[in-house]
C-alpha cells in the first residue's frame, strides 16, 4: 500500500514556473503543490538533498520559495520539501493554495 508522505493537503493543478540549483536552470510545471513542497515537472534530474529554489508564475506574478530536492523520478521530474520560508512567503502561499482550492 503507497502511504502518503505529505503532511499538507495537496493541490494537483498546473502551474508554470522555473527551477534553479547547483546542478542547473530551468522552466517547468508545478503539478502538485502544498503548504510543505511541490512535484517539479522536468527533464533536468538534479541530485536528492540539492537545494533549489522554485519560482511559480502567476499572471505577472512570481512567487520564490527555498528547498531541497526530496526525490527524483527519472523522466519526470522531482519533488521538492520547501525549508527555511518565512512568515510572508507562507502568507503568499496560502493564499496560492487558497486560490486554488476555489477554481476546478
Amino acid at each position: 500500500m503507497n502511504k502518503e508522505r505529505r503532511q499538507h493537503e495537496r493541490y494537483k493543478r498546473l502551474l508554470e514556473g522555473h527551477w534553479a540549483g547547483a546542478s542547473g536552470t530551468g522552466t517547468c510545471r508545478v503539478t502538485d503543490i502544498s503548504l510543505g513542497g511541490c512535484f517539479i515537472q522536468t527533464l533536468a534530474m538534479p541530485a536528492v538533498g540539492e537545494e533549489t529554489t522554485v519560482t511559480i508564475h502567476m499572471g505577472n506574478h512570481r512567487l520564490a520559495f527555498a528547498g531541497k530536492i526530496a526525490y527524483v523520478e527519472s523522466g519526470m521530474g522531482f519533488a521538492v520539501q520547501f525549508q527555511g520560508v518565512q512568515s510572508e512567503e507562507i502568507q503568499q502561499l496560502v493564499e496560492l493554495l487558497n486560490t486554488l482550492q476555489s477554481t476546478p
